[in-house]
C-alpha cells in the first residue's frame, strides 16, 4: 500500500484494559474491507494480538501496527496494551501518532488506566477523541460515562455521534 505522505494518518488506540481496543480495531479492519472476517480475543485469532503470550493472557502486551485504506487515505492503526505495566509500549506509540482515540468502557466509565494514559496524551500534546465503547453490554451507561469524562477531562468532552448511511 503506497501512499503520499499527505494521505497517511497515524492513529493510536488507548484505553484501560478491557475497554475494547483490539475488538474495536478488528471491527474497523473488517468494515473497511482490510480483512475478510472479524477475529475474537477468545478465539485467539485477532489481527493484532498474535503472540502466544497474548493468546495465553487474552490481552494486548505489545503495540501492534495495522493499516486501513479509507477514502484514499492510509490509516496506520496502533493497538496498545491497557495495563500500565506495559506503559512503554503506549508511550512509544503515542509519540509517533497524529491522533489518539481513547476508549472508555461504557460499563466502567473513566478508569485508572485512562487517567494515566491521559497524562501522556497531554504531555505530548496529542489531539484526542474519546470513544465510549461497549454500548451493547447490559450495564452500559452512555450518559454516566460521558459525565465522568466531562468531570475528569473538562467540558471539551462533548457528545457527537456518527451514523453510517446503510445502503
Amino acid at each position: 500500500m503506497i501512499s503520499a505522505t499527505k494521505d497517511i494518518r497515524n492513529v493510536v488506540f488507548l484505553g484501560h484494559s478491557g475497554s475494547g481496543k483490539t475488538t474495536f480495531i478488528e471491527t474497523m479492519l473488517f468494515e473497511s474491507g482490510s480483512i475478510p472476517r472479524r477475529g475474537s480475543i477468545e478465539a485467539h485469532n485477532t489481527i493484532s494480538d498474535f503472540t502466544d503470550l497474548e493468546h495465553e493472557r487474552e490481552n494486548t502486551i505489545y503495540s501492534h501496527l495495522m493499516q486501513v485504506k479509507w477514502h484514499n487515505n492510509k490509516i496506520n492503526v496502533l493497538d496498545t496494551p491497557g495495563f500500565d505495566d506495559f506503559i512503554g509500549e503506549v508511550v512509544s506509540s503515542l509519540k509517533v501518532s497524529d491522533t489518539a482515540l481513547v476508549l472508555l468502557n461504557a460499563t466502567s466509565g473513566v478508569e485508572v488506566g485512562t487517567e494515566i494514559i491521559w497524562e501522556y496524551v497531554q504531555n505530548y500534546h496529542t489531539p484526542a477523541l474519546f470513544v465510549i465503547n461497549q454500548m451493547d453490554h447490559l450495564k452500559a451507561d452512555f450518559d454516566a460515562t460521558l459525565e465522568q469524562a466531562k468531570n475528569r477531562f473538562g467540558n471539551n468532552s462533548i457528545s457527537i455521534q456518527f451514523r453510517r448511511k446503510i445502503q
